[in-house]
C-alpha cells in the first residue's frame, strides 16, 4: 500500500489486488512491534493505536533458566495494531490508487520471457510492472518460469506461528516476568512466548516452529505455557489460528523483467523472529525511488521495469539490511541445531549476554573482537574453551555471510549474480549452518 501511494503520486495507474473480501478483513486482529524509527524516516504518522513494548525475558529449552534482556530505553520498538496501521496506509493509498477486494492473484502473465500482468480469479489483467506482496506462500512468485531464477523458499525456512490474545483468568497474580520468550521451547526447533499484554487482563500467546506445527505439538506447547504461566487460560479472545512467516535471509533474487517481489514474498523478515513490517515499508520506499530515477534519467516502459533497472532496488534492499540478516540467520540456525544443555550453559555463564541479544532481536550480526572473546573466554574456563571456539567459528561465519550479502554486484549481469548467489548459499546449505565450510579461522588464544 505504501508504495500504491508513492507510485501513484509519480502518475502510474495503479491496481492493488488483494483476496481478502474487505479492508477489515485484510490484515490479523492483533499487534506487533515496529520499530519508530522507520515512520519518521519515510515521513509517514504513527498511529494512535501503539504502546511501548517491554523487555523481554529469555527462557532456556525446558524452563531450567531466565534470562532477562533490558531493552534500550531511548527507542523502544513500539507495538501497532495491525488494522488501524493498515487503514492509514489504506486511506493514504487509496487517493492515488485503485483497490480491487476479492480477487486472488495465482499465476504471472508472460510474454517473451517477461512478466506482463497477472492471472486474477482465472482473468488476464496486464501491467508494465507486477509487485508481488502475496506472501510466503506467493502462487504468483511459485508459478514464475523457473528460468526467471527468482528465488524459492525451502519449508525449512518457513516458520508456521499459533497467535492467541486468551483471557487471563482474574485471580491470577501479577508474573514476575511479564514477557517470557521460550527458545526452543520443549526442545522444539522453534519459539514459544506468554506476554501480559498492554490490557492487562489479555495474554499474548506464541507457538512457532520451523516448517509445521502440528495439532498435537501445539496442545502440548500451550499446556506447557499454561502450567508455567498462571496468567494464560485457554479463552481466546483473538487470534487462535495459525500464520506463516519467512524466517530467512532475503531471497537472491526477488526481480526479474517487469516483476518486483516485496515483504514477505521476497522474505524481508528478521530472520531470528519473523518480524517484517520496517524492512517491507523501506524496501518499498528503495522500489519507488528507484523507478522515480530512472524518470528523471528519462527511461519509459519496458526498459523502466527491466531486470538491470529493478536490480538496484535489491542492491539497495542488501545494502540497507539484507545482508545484516544474512548474518543473523546462520546464527538462527546454529542455534536451532544446539544442544540444549549448551543453550543453558552460554545463558549462565554470560557468554550469550544483553548486548548479543538485543543485536540479534533487532536484526543485526553480532561481532566480537578480540577482547571481547577474551573477555567471553574468561567466563566459560578452560575446559569450555574448545565450545567457545567453535561459537568464535560460528561468528565468524555470520560476518563472512555479511560481507557477501554486501558484495551484491553493482549492476544485473545473468552470470555474475549467479556466482554471487552460489557463494551465499553454500553457507546455507541443506538448513544446517554446522555443515557449512568457512575460510576464516577462529582467533587463537
Amino acid at each position: 500500500m505504501y508504495a500504491a501511494e508513492k507510485l501513484g503520486k509519480l502518475g502510474f495507474d495503479v491496481t492493488v489486488y488483494e483476496k481478502a473480501k474487505s479492508l477489515s478483513d485484510m490484515r490479523f486482529d492483533w499487534h506487533d512491534d515496529v520499530a519508530p524509527k522507520i515512520f519518521r524516516r519515510l515521513g509517514l504518522p504513527i498511529i494512535d493505536e501503539h504502546f511501548k513494548k517491554r523487555s523481554w525475558t529469555f527462557v532456556t529449552p525446558f524452563e531450567k533458566h531466565l534470562q532477562p534482556m533490558v531493552q534500550d530505553e531511548s527507542d523502544p520498538d513500539l507495538s501497532m495494531e495491525r488494522r488501524p496501521l493498515n487503514q492509514m496506509l489504506y486511506d493514504r493509498a487509496a487517493a492515488f490508487a485503485k483497490f480491487e477486494f476479492g480477487k486472488t492473484v495465482t499465476a504471472p502473465v508472460m510474454k517473451d520471457g517477461r512478466v506482463c500482468g497477472v492471472v486474477a480469479d482465472g482473468e488476464e489483467i496486464l501491467g508494465d510492472l507486477v509487485i508481488d506482496c502475496a506472501g510466503a506462500y506467493s502462487q504468483l512468485r511459485r508459478n514464475l518460469p523457473r528460468e526467471l531464477g527468482v528465488t524459492e523458499i525451502a519449508d525449512h525456512e518457513r516458520f508456521v506461528a499459533y497467535r492467541a490474545f486468551v483471557r487471563r483468568p482474574k485471580d491470577s497474580p501479577d508474573p514476575q516476568y511479564t514477557n517470557k520468550v521460550y527458545l526452543k521451547h520443549l526442545g522444539g526447533a522453534g519459539l514459544s512466548w506468554a506476554i501480559l499484554d498492554h490490557d492487562p487482563t489479555v495474554v499474548n500467546v506464541l507457538i512457532g516452529r520451523v516448517n509445521t506445527l502440528p495439532d498435537t505439538d501445539r496442545e502440548v506447547a500451550f499446556a506447557d505455557l499454561m502450567a508455567n504461566n498462571p496468567i494464560v487460560s485457554p479463552e481466546v479472545v483473538r487470534g487462535g489460528f495459525n500464520v506463516v512467516i519467512p524466517v530467512r535471509y532475503p531471497a537472491t533474487k526477488f526481480v526479474s523483467d517487469g516483476y518486483a517481489a516485496l515483504g514477505d514474498s521476497a522474505y524481508m523478515t528478521i530472520p531470528m523472529l519473523g518480524s517484517g513490517i520496517a524492512s517491507t515499508l523501506l524496501a518499498a520506499d528503495f522500489l519507488c525511488e528507484n523507478i522515480a530515477d530512472g524518470m528523471t534519467k528519462g527511461k519509459k516502459a519496458p526498459e523502466l521495469f527491466n531486470v538491470e533497472r529493478l536490480w538496484k532496488y535489491q542492491t539497495a534492499c542488501y545494502r540497507e539490511f539484507g545482508a545484516a540478516h544474512c548474518g543473523v540467520d546462520v546464527m538462527k540456525r546454529w542455534l536451532l541445531t544446539a544442544q540444549d544443555d549448551f543453550i543453558l550453559w552460554a545463558f549462565k555463564q554470560g557468554i550469550i549476554d544483553n548486548d548479543d541479544l538485543q543485536i540479534s532481536a533487532a536484526g543485526g550480526t553480532l561481532k566480537l573482537s578480540v577482547g571481547q572473546m577474551l573477555s567471553k573466554l574468561k567466563k566459560a574456563g578452560l575446559k569450555r574453551v574448545p565450545v567457545l571456539l567453535k561459537i568464535n567459528t560460528v561468528l565468524n561465519r555470520c560476518k563472512k555471510a555479511e560481507r557477501i550479502g554486501k558484495q551484491i554486484p553493482k549492476n544485473y549481469n545473468d552470470g555474475v549474480v549467479k556466482k554471487w548467489e552460489r557463494r551465499l548459499k553454500t553457507l546455507f546449505e541443506k538448513g544446517d549452518i554446522q555443515n557449512a565450510k568457512a575460510n576464516e579461522k577462529p582467533f587463537i588464544i
